[in-house]
């Protein structure tokens, strides 16, 4: 299958690779450009856990100052994969959700005690894990990482390619990305659309304007992979 990934880098180029292992022609089109805006300094005195719902704030947490400090508390990540980048930054007592914020905030409710969680969040946040965790009685400290800018344009090529009818699915992996996602579908106005495939029913829910959306059986790469072809 010819596949169009559009998700930040460094993580579009990830999913590319592995689409390209597994036999298909993967297209690189990222949507969003993620721009990290960590402070400099974190009141980290009173912090007891840390917790994060995208793989781009672990790579933020990796090149902070404070890492060390951080890096022996209990970390929360929302899925394996982010879970498996917090390992590989250094942090040692690793869990996770396997799901979205709310079974992230249910994992945290169970196995943490008192004290307060650090959640190393986007500027821009499709889940509440802030809001799970408060009605919970769990104090969660924001700390915002980095921002996401949306691209004006595909990528040179992809235009034409979707007017000829040369790309099969479009793998969308956050609402974020499938709001920009659809505002250049509509532009581009290809006489057929390809696939639209999502993480979840959330991340896929502003391309439904434009046609049917398809998503994962649950929110991971190897469920939206499973998705995508097990018909193929």
């Amino acid at each position: 299958m010819r596949v169009l990934v559009t998700r930040p880098e460094p993580f579009c180029a990830a999913t590319a690779r592995r689409l390209r292992m597994m036999g298909h022609v993967a297209l690189e089109a990222p949507l969003l450009t993620v721009v990290q805006t960590p402070p400099e300094q974190m009141e980290l005195d009173v912090v007891t856990a840390v917790a994060v719902t995208s793989g781009q704030a672990v790579e933020v947490l990796a090149r902070h100052p404070q890492l060390r400090q951080l890096a022996g508390l209990p970390f929360y990540a929302v899925g394996a994969r982010t879970a498996a980048a917090a390992r590989q930054a250094g942090f040692r007592q690793v869990l996770s959700a396997d799901g979205d914020s709310s079974d992230l905030a249910a994992l945290i409710r169970i196995s943490h005690g008192n004290g307060v969680v650090l959640y190393g969040a986007g500027r821009d946040r499709a889940g509440d894990l802030e809001g799970h965790l408060r009605r919970s009685g769990i104090f969660c400290q924001v700390v915002e990482l980095y921002r996401t800018d949306p691209v004006s344009d595909w990528p040179e090529g992809v235009d034409a390619m979707l007017k000829a009818q040369e790309i099969d699915a479009i793998l969308v992996y956050s609402a974020r990305t499938a709001e920009v996602c659809a505002t250049l579908l509509q532009r581009t106005a290809p006489r057929v659309l390809p696939r639209m495939i999502a993480l979840s029913a959330k991340a896929g829910a502003p391309l439904s304007a434009l046609g049917p959306v398809e998503w994962a059986a649950t929110p991971d790469e190897p469920a939206l992979f499973a998705r995508a072809f097990t018909c193929c």
